[in-house]
């Protein structure tokens, strides 16, 4: 049968990939060296278990729609740029909040908040050990063993934080074809009982060139917590970007996270949860947008493992031209976890011809007495509904922008900050304006 290989040809490619990956781990184990690595036990810990898990095989079922090659050949460097206060406020929202600035993975004291309200924050000491991954993967170690200066960031019991949490992320590339610039992005975040923050996570590009970054937000939130987490990433066309996002979460606490993933020509991002305890609210959305050649692959990880809990998640796709869109979502349900009501949705939008989604929503229940769903669809733009809108007098572009914006509505009108919201709709009609 046309398209499949022989045995022989299989076995090639195992070892061409292999082979790829052998170099390339010895490329990120110089890198971990540079960063003096084996000075710090967390870093030290956790490039073990990423030699440990490894680069994905051939035809690895979690990467299988998702081609390495581009970062298995690349050869990375860190980067020590500097960037002037008027481009970080180019950059930045314009939203009053307690700013965290990072340059290519290192702190910046100058175009940070000098008050930062409630929240306590410090670098981690080099032998401090920050906790256990909920769902471990190859990018989650390499970021962790290759960040420069970790932060941790602290509410204390009974705090409300009035103003929101702004983590902005400035990653330079550069122009040095023998070489891309590698960012790697690490926070630790601790609401402890009764306390509210919001966070937003911010991921920009200070010009056009191709760098890789590497991202990870860890958030215990303790018990009757409120906490709303909004990702925004506007990185530049040849960007990588690979995330993966840990929200460990008490009892009759309420958390709400959501990801607008609008850049990068490769997104991996994953979101990992554990609900430990009875009585909470959780709710995890996500928004993509990949055009031209972009591949956006997003993934979720739930642990319902104790009862009375509810989650909601809804993931929306919106694919164009020749692009790859990928969803894989896991709900798993313990023995003990009764009464739980977990629902998954994954919605995609086709747009282009050529453009692509690989959808996989997937539940694991051990526990009586629950209530779980899931679902996915996958269409077009409705020709009666554009038929409809054309013949009141809007033109045929307008009118398909009406149905896409109205398609991401449920989840851009969830934003509370107007500037956020701006930001995110701008984007948007930025990225539709060649549909």
């Amino acid at each position: 049968m046309a398209g499949l290989l022989t045995n022989s040809e299989r076995a090639q490619k195992r070892a061409e990939v292999a082979k790829l990956n052998e170099q390339a781990m010895s490329r990120f184990s110089e890198l971990f060296e540079q960063r003096h690595g084996v000075n710090s036990q967390h870093a030290k810990t956790h490039w073990e278990m990423a030699k440990q898990v490894g680069l994905p095989a051939f035809r690895h079922e979690d990467w299988h729609y998702t081609p390495l090659n581009t970062v298995l050949e690349a050869q990375y460097r860190f980067s020590d740029s500097d960037v002037e206060a008027k481009d970080c406020e180019a950059l930045a929202l314009p939203i009053d909040a307690y700013r965290l600035v990072l340059i290519d993975g290192r702190y910046s004291s100058a175009l940070s908040s000098i008050d930062m309200g409630p929240f306590q924050v410090s670098l981690l000491d080099n032998q401090d050990l920050l906790p256990s991954p909920v769902n471990s993967e190859i990018f989650l170690h390499l970021t962790e063993s290759l960040a420069v200066q970790p932060l941790v960031v602290h509410l204390a019991a009974n705090k409300i934080a009035e103003k929101p949490l702004y983590l902005l992320n400035i990653s330079t590339g550069s122009s040095d074809k023998q070489a891309t610039n590698i960012s790697q992005y690490r926070y630790h975040l601790t609401l402890d009982a009764n306390s509210k923050a919001q966070v937003i996570e911010h991921y920009v590009s200070l010009n056009d060139q191709m760098h890789m970054t590497g991202s990870r937000l860890t958030v215990e939130v303790g018990d009757n917590a409120d906490f709303s987490h909004f990702k925004l990433n506007i990185e530049n066309g040849q960007a990588q970007h690979f995330a993966h996002n840990d929200i460990v979460i008490g009892r009759d606490s309420r958390v709400k996270s959501t990801s607008f993933l609008l850049g990068a020509l490769l997104t991996r991002n994953h979101t990992s949860a554990r609900l430990d305890g009875e009585n909470t609210e959780f709710e995890l959305n996500s928004l993509l947008l990949p055009k031209g050649n972009e591949i956006a692959d997003t993934r979720t990880y739930l642990e319902h493992n104790k009862g009375y809990c509810n989650s909601r998640q809804l993931h929306k796709v919106i694919a164009m031209d020749s692009s790859k869109a990928v969803f894989n979502g896991m709900i798993k349900v313990a023995p003990n976890a009764l009464k739980t009501d977990g629902q998954m949705t994954n919605n995609t939008l086709l747009l282009g011809e050529k453009a692509e989604i690989d959808t996989k929503p997937q539940l694991e229940i051990y526990a009586d007495d629950v209530k779980c769903g899931h679902g996915a669809t996958v269409g077009r733009i409705d020709d009666e509904q554009l038929f409809y809108l054309r013949s009141r007098g809007i033109e045929g572009k307008a009118a398909k922008h009406m149905i896409i914006i109205a398609f991401a509505a449920e989840l851009t009108e969830s934003i509370e900050s107007e500037e956020l919201k701006h930001a995110v709709m701008a984007n948007i009609r930025q990225r539709l304006a060649e549909v």
